[in-house]
């Protein structure tokens, strides 16, 4: 046997018995985010434990890779690959019913989550709250990050209150639970210029709670997160979202989420590629409480949209959404705007 025939015999030898060598290389993840778990909570934050061990057990069966927080951000910041499949766990608040009900399961499958809780409710142990023992015994499995102090709605806040609620609940963390990573979720997913700006400069990762995939080109300073609650945790909805991919988007503007003035925001998006025709007119964009947004294509690479009556007060959304190569799939990219 020639030397050449060897190596290629070998080089097949290792493609097959390589751990890596039918796992896909991809470039984001989906990233989830829950808040109770529970039966008879408010339906816009809660989940039922039956539905969320439905979750784990269908990412189980499908071979979906659920990993750290930490992996995926750090992985995405340096342009490494993540396996196909990729899911990471997150939930807000920190509410007992993370304890007892979803951390068993969560130990039943061997899958881990990041928690980010608001400090001052788990200083003052409220009866529905965890207690710092109970974070501290789900780890290594379960990682705490920063949800502020007090749980407040970051805009039109004082600099002296952003440093405040972000700066403190970051040192009790680090205080009892020995951690300095500085990862931080958006209050009601809301934030205005003086906290986005704070955060870039203590160099916080920040999380929001617009629905999307994370990926290397993510504004890290929102990343997005599709919700897990309500009717957004139905089975159809789950293995939906899951299956999403980044939307090829290469600047959207504004990146404020404050509207200002025409209560109709107009939105720009530029694609890091041009689109074909089947994608540009199967491409959508629905408004929260609407219908379709109005879209205004400026060639194959741009786009712009905006909803046909004004937004109510609050928060509202633009999702948009675009078939991906593979069927059942699709693109998934979401605007959240605050009328105040």
């Amino acid at each position: 046997m020639t030397l050449s025939k060897i190596l290629l015999r070998l080089l097949v030898i290792i493609l097959i018995y390589s751990p890596f060598s039918s796992q896909a290389l991809e470039d984001d993840c989906v990233l989830l985010v829950y808040h109770r778990f529970s039966d008879d909570g408010p339906k816009s934050t809660s989940t039922s434990p039956e539905v969320f061990k439905q979750h784990l057990e269908y990412l189980k069966n499908n071979d979906y890779k659920v990993l750290p927080l930490k992996k995926i951000i750090k992985s995405l910041q340096s342009k490494e690959s993540l396996p196909s499949n990729c899911v990471s766990l997150t939930a807000d608040d920190g509410f007992l019913s993370i304890y007892t009900e979803a951390f068993p399961l969560l130990v039943e499958y061997q899958f881990p989550m990041s928690v980010f809780i608001s400090t001052n409710p788990v200083d003052k142990k409220y009866d529905s709250m965890m207690t710092w023992n109970q974070l501290r015994e789900m780890a290594p499995l379960v990682d705490i990050y920063n949800h502020s102090v007090n749980h407040l709605h970051l805009v039109n806040q004082s600099a002296q209150i952003v440093e405040d609620e972000i700066l403190f609940a970051q040192e009790r963390i680090s205080t009892e639970m020995n951690t300095n990573d500085k990862f931080f979720a958006y209050p009601y997913g809301e934030f205005d210029d003086l906290t986005y700006s704070y955060l870039k400069s203590k160099g916080y990762i920040a999380f929001g709670q617009q629905s999307g995939v994370a990926s290397q080109t993510s504004d890290f300073l929102n990343i997005p997160r599709f919700s897990m609650s309500g009717p957004y945790a139905q089975m159809n909805s789950f293995s939906l979202k899951v299956k999403t991919v980044d939307m090829p988007i290469e600047s959207s503007n504004p990146k404020s989420l404050i509207i200002s003035g025409d209560l109709r925001p107009l939105l720009n998006l530029n694609f890091s590629r041009e689109l074909t025709s089947y994608e540009i007119n199967n491409f959508s964009c629905y408004v929260s409480g609407q219908d379709r947004a109005k879209l205004e294509w400026d060639g194959l690479q741009s786009v712009s949209l905006r909803s046909n009556d004004p937004l109510a007060i609050g928060r509202s959304r633009y999702n948009c959404t675009m078939p991906y190569k593979e069927a059942g799939r699709y693109y998934w990219f979401s605007k959240l705007w605050l009328r105040l």
